[in-house]
């Protein structure tokens, strides 16, 4: 997959970060604030970083956001992923915004199918009751005192999947209070809970100025304070941790002043004076001789020698322990003992030279355990993958404690835990409770070290990482992946052999052998049917990759679309078993390292299907996989760049086609806007995939020959009913006969960010509409210029070419041929 390389605010490894002294201090203060906030919205990136920063760095209360979706459903402006594994990119870049602004994550099963334009769409789609359980539970777990959402239960959200979030947040409020609902749930360690509010985070985008949900009536709060130890105000936190999503564009401004959220009531009391009002978030709602127990602490607190206040924090733990346990005294609990390890700088590292290690190969381990504080640690005992040592008696300040082990692999493949069962259409599966509304991937092994200070047991946990001394980037740690002993891919997971064309069609398999191979066999199969057999005479060395072809005959495919997985079946010397999965990795500067698991899918496309032309010109874009399914459809593709953008280049080509979003992504089209209009004057056809036109991804220069403006419209049913406005016109006929049968089947979508114009030059051969809206023909526009043509297209043709759909196939094959 694509990399690339932007500056990153913060350290990618998944260890703890070191607090500064500054910041130990003002976690002290945090200890006196027993107070909860739940945010609920939709999507990664819609959540009010202002006011998670504002509650969680300003005001010490625990800050959560739900996320009803992982973002799945998105554009990607960095990259060609899509689905699921554009869902791992935004998770993680969720979990680096939290990591500035200090709130936790968390998410619901759903899955994001992008724009949804009714809450009744959206919340049929996901299972409205299952996505409902996992807010109730979260709300149960978490115990917030206040909940807000991002968006109203309705059309002013201006997407479905936002007034959805908030239809949930409305239910879930009552529901989590009511033990007749979702009794499951209170078998599983949680209670119900009732929430003092729920409010309404009122909005008005920027760039979007009659986009106002804002009003002078509304509750007010003022924010943005300086912190000084923070060096930063909640604005300029808040900016960081926004501009942390970077898949969507959304580099934010820093605002270093003063700011005012408005706030609507949606359930239970509005506020008067404060948001938490009738909220006591002190230790009154435990104890209130806690809360005297840490003045003292606080008052007497040496930035100099944060380790000086250990030992009365020692004490204030067991004061709290002594008191009866509820959910506050073991969070403070926790809190405790985070401190003390912060201000002991006690260090825990597990570290790997093995990024990747399969299934029963050996893996080394190296850990090692430092106290860096004059302070006395007694009892160390460091475990992993059940292997235990103790170092007796004291441990010496700022001395390395080393360890070296070695086993063998024999956890499960590493899968992040939703995506381990098939996914239902609108939700992923998850069977463990406990594991609902989890962001991060679990660590395919984890160190963990007990020890004692003052008699006092702590306890902490580290993952094992992978070790990369980069020659210019320095160390770099990265999870490790435990993996099948083979992994393979397909140079193409489409195969198009048009009926009649009576010629062979290969692709190649590519088979990486992650644990040697013994001399041996393979056999690719698909159900029953083997495509090869590959003779391993030699076997192969572990790392090793190696590629065969495959070869594909019309006597060997049937009529239409047929699709299946591929396997494996593998015999290296005694021992026989099955492979079938293909690991992806996703590598971007700024999010770590990411592996999963897919099956190899296969889908073979004997169809009627004929083009016009060879040679093609593609200029990318924002990223996008349509230049391989191009290649299927028997073009030769060309990468173009702006260089190569001159009428005198372009004319050795029959068609030049943009990828997505090229005009949002690319900064030279004002450049070369002459020489593509003289490309298509002199007989060229120019076809252009989708763009955006907003303040996030504003276009870079006019691309069509006559005035065409990109709205932001789209068809979100997928289904919708094709209307052939212009049965005559040349794409809907040539060289393929376009029907309503090309129209099946088609995923996600039918079109995005289609176009108007009241130019008489353009045509508008194809219309669709979405229930109860009017007809939307701006899904394919073309007009003639000079000897050739331009064609704008929101047909998502970069989902329905790489998901193998026929008749998209036939559609595009019309829309690149040359005209007559």
């Amino acid at each position: 997959m694509k990399k690339i390389f932007l500056f990153a605010l913060i350290t990618l490894t998944a260890t703890a970060q070191q607090r500064n002294s500054a910041q130990l201090g003002e976690d002290l203060q945090k200890l006196r604030v027993l107070g909860s906030v739940l945010h609920v919205a939709a999507h990664p990136d819609d959540e009010s970083t202002h006011m998670l920063t504002w509650f969680a760095q300003q005001q010490h209360w625990e800050t959560n956001y739900f996320a009803c979706t992982r973002g799945d459903g998105g554009q990607n402006l960095i990259g060609d992923e899509q689905g699921v594994p554009l869902g791992l990119i935004r998770t993680q870049e969720l979990l680096a915004a939290r990591r500035i602004d200090g709130a936790n994550q968390y998410f619901s099963r759903a899955f994001d199918f992008g724009f949804s334009k009714s809450t009744e769409e959206a919340l049929g789609f996901w299972d409205k009751q299952l996505i409902l359980s996992d807010l109730v539970w979260v709300i149960r777990k978490t115990r917030p005192d206040i909940i807000f959402t991002r968006f109203p239960p309705d059309a002013r959200a201006g997407h479905g999947h936002h007034s959805a979030s908030a239809a949930l947040a409305i239910e879930a409020y009552k529901a989590a209070a009511d033990p007749k609902l979702f009794p499951e749930q209170l078998k599983k360690g949680v209670e119900v809970w009732q929430a003092k509010r729920l409010l309404w985070n009122t909005f008005r985008f920027p760039g979007s100025s009659g986009n106002s949900t804002i009003s002078d009536t509304q509750f007010k709060v003022e924010i943005g304070d300086y912190l000084p130890f923070l060096g930063q105000s909640t604005g300029e936190l808040a900016a960081f941790s926004r501009s942390q999503h970077k898949s969507q564009g959304f580099g934010f401004a820093v605002d270093r002043g003063r700011s005012t959220e408005y706030f609507a009531t949606l359930a239970g009391d509005a506020p008067k004076d404060n948001l938490w009002d009738g909220v006591d978030a002190t230790w009154n709602r435990v104890n209130p001789s806690i809360d005297a127990l840490i003045t003292p602490i606080i008052q007497q607190y040496n930035p100099a020698k944060p380790y000086e206040s250990i030992s009365a924090l020692i004490g204030l733990k067991k004061a709290i322990k002594a008191l009866p346990s509820n959910s506050w005294t073991q969070k403070k609990i926790d809190e405790i003992d985070a401190w003390v390890v912060q201000a002991a700088g006690i260090y825990l590292g597990a570290t790997t030279t093995q990024g990747i290690i399969a299934t029963g190969e050996k893996l080394n381990i190296k850990t090692e355990f430092i106290v860096r504080a004059p302070i006395s640690v007694e009892n160390v005992a460091v475990s992993f993958a059940g292997q235990d040592t103790t170092f007796v008696g004291k441990i010496q300040p700022y001395k390395k404690y080393p360890l070296q082990r070695s086993i063998l692999a024999s956890a499960f493949i590493t899968q992040p835990y939703w995506i381990q069962e098939t996914k239902s259409t609108g939700h992923f599966n998850v069977a463990d409770q406990q594991k609902i509304g989890q962001a991060k991937v679990d660590a395919a092994y984890t160190a963990k070290a007990t020890f004692s200070i003052q008699g006092e047991e702590f306890n902490i946990e580290r993952p094992v990482q992978e070790l990369i001394i980069d020659p210019v980037k320095g160390e770099i740690l990265q999870p490790i992946t435990i993996s099948p002993k083979t992994v393979f891919s397909l140079s193409s997971n489409v195969v198009l052999l048009p009926r009649g064309s009576k010629t062979t069609k290969s692709i190649q398999i590519a088979i990486t052998a992650l644990a040697a191979l013994k001399p041996g066999k393979i056999e690719v199969k698909t159900g029953a049917t083997s495509l090869s057999t590959i003779d391993l005479k030699e076997g192969m060395k572990a790392g090793e990759k190696r590629e065969w072809p495959i070869s594909f005959t019309e006597a060997n495919l049937k009529e239409g679309k047929s699709s299946s997985t591929v396997q494996l079946h593998i015999t290296s010397g005694a021992e026989q078993w099955v492979d079938s999965l293909e690991l992806q990795t996703i590598e971007y500067a700024h999010i770590p390292t990411q592996r999963y698991f897919t099956p190899v899918n296969l889908s073979l496309l004997h169809i009627d299907f004929a083009k016009k032309g060879n040679r093609l010109g593609y200029i990318k874009g924002a990223g996008d996989k349509v230049p391989e399914g191009l290649k299927q459809m028997g073009y030769e593709v060309d990468f173009l760049t702006e260089k190569d953008l001159t009428a005198a280049n372009l004319k050795q080509y029959d068609v030049v086609m943009t990828g997505v979003r090229a005009y949002n992504t690319n900064e030279y089209w004002g450049n070369v806007f002459t020489e593509i209009m003289k490309y298509m004057e002199d007989g060229g056809n120019y076809v252009v995939q989708y763009n955006t036109a907003s303040y996030l991804g504003p276009m870079k220069s006019n691309m069509s020959p006559y005035p065409l403006l990109v709205t932001r419209n789209r068809i979100t049913k997928e289904e919708a009913k094709p209307n052939f406005l212009l049965p005559a016109h040349a794409l809907l006929n040539r060289p393929n006969k376009i029907t309503e049968a090309d129209f099946a089947d088609w995923i996600q979508e039918r079109s995005i960010y289609t176009v108007e114009t009241n130019d008489p030059h353009f045509e508008f051969p194809l219309g669709f509409s979405d229930p109860n809206e009017s007809e939307n023909k701006g899904n394919i526009a073309v007009t003639k210029y000079g000897k050739g043509q331009f064609i704008y297209t929101g047909l998502v043709f970069f989902r329905e070419i790489p998901a193998g759909v026929p008749g998209a196939y036939r559609l595009l094959a019309n829309l690149l041929a040359k005209p007559d």
